[in-house]
Protein backbone atom coordinates (compact mmCIF):
# COMPACT_ATOMS: atom_id res chain seq x y z
CA UNK A 1 0.00 0.00 0.00
CA UNK A 2 1.39 3.67 -0.88
CA UNK A 3 1.46 6.61 0.65
CA UNK A 4 -1.56 8.01 -0.57
CA UNK A 5 -3.67 4.56 -0.35
CA UNK A 6 -2.47 4.57 3.30
CA UNK A 7 -4.08 8.21 3.54
CA UNK A 8 -7.11 7.99 2.02
CA UNK A 9 -7.89 4.52 4.26
CA UNK A 10 -7.07 7.02 7.18
CA UNK A 11 -9.80 9.96 5.67
CA UNK A 12 -12.17 6.58 5.27
CA UNK A 13 -11.32 5.43 8.92
CA UNK A 14 -11.31 8.89 10.67
CA UNK A 15 -14.48 9.89 9.16
CA UNK A 16 -16.36 7.02 10.23
CA UNK A 17 -15.21 7.72 13.81
CA UNK A 18 -18.08 10.17 14.31
CA UNK A 19 -19.72 6.82 16.11
CA UNK A 20 -16.47 6.55 18.28
CA UNK A 21 -14.81 3.47 17.62
CA UNK A 22 -16.47 2.31 14.41
CA UNK A 23 -13.08 3.49 12.24
CA UNK A 24 -10.88 1.58 14.19
CA UNK A 25 -13.44 -1.54 13.54
CA UNK A 26 -13.24 -0.77 10.05
CA UNK A 27 -9.32 -1.13 10.36
CA UNK A 28 -9.48 -4.30 12.03
CA UNK A 29 -8.22 -3.12 15.45
CA UNK A 30 -9.09 -5.07 18.85
CA UNK A 31 -9.47 -1.93 20.66
CA UNK A 32 -12.57 -0.49 18.42
CA UNK A 33 -15.07 -2.50 20.68
CA UNK A 34 -13.36 -0.73 23.74
CA UNK A 35 -13.82 2.52 21.93
CA UNK A 36 -17.14 1.87 20.52
CA UNK A 37 -18.75 0.69 24.08
CA UNK A 38 -17.36 3.23 25.86
CA UNK A 39 -18.20 6.18 23.32
CA UNK A 40 -22.06 4.54 23.07
CA UNK A 41 -21.88 4.60 27.18
CA UNK A 42 -20.76 8.79 27.05
CA UNK A 43 -23.74 9.13 24.42
CA UNK A 44 -26.12 7.64 27.00
CA UNK A 45 -25.47 8.97 29.64
CA UNK A 46 -25.11 12.67 28.20
CA UNK A 47 -28.74 12.09 26.49
CA UNK A 48 -30.02 10.31 29.61
CA UNK A 49 -28.45 12.17 33.12
CA UNK A 50 -25.83 14.40 32.28
CA UNK A 51 -26.09 16.50 29.32
CA UNK A 52 -22.76 18.69 29.50
CA UNK A 53 -21.31 14.74 29.43
CA UNK A 54 -21.74 15.61 25.06
CA UNK A 55 -18.71 17.72 25.68
CA UNK A 56 -16.85 14.73 26.25
CA UNK A 57 -17.91 12.51 24.00
CA UNK A 58 -17.26 14.92 21.50
CA UNK A 59 -13.70 14.90 22.33
CA UNK A 60 -13.15 11.15 22.80
CA UNK A 61 -14.47 10.97 18.96
CA UNK A 62 -12.07 13.13 18.42
CA UNK A 63 -9.47 11.60 19.85
CA UNK A 64 -10.66 8.61 18.39
CA UNK A 65 -10.65 10.09 14.87
CA UNK A 66 -7.28 11.01 15.33
CA UNK A 67 -5.84 7.82 16.83
CA UNK A 68 -7.73 5.92 13.73
CA UNK A 69 -6.28 8.15 10.83
CA UNK A 70 -2.66 7.63 12.90
CA UNK A 71 -3.17 3.34 12.75
CA UNK A 72 -3.94 3.74 9.34
CA UNK A 73 -0.85 5.74 8.03
CA UNK A 74 1.71 5.28 10.70
CA UNK A 75 0.94 1.41 12.03
CA UNK A 76 0.39 2.63 15.34
CA UNK A 77 -1.71 4.50 17.26
CA UNK A 78 -1.17 8.63 18.89
CA UNK A 79 -0.19 6.62 22.68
Amino acid sequence: MDGREKTWHGIRAASLSIIAGLGHLYLGEKSGYTFLAFGLALFLISRTFWPPAELLYLSFAIYSSADAFAIAKRGHGLV
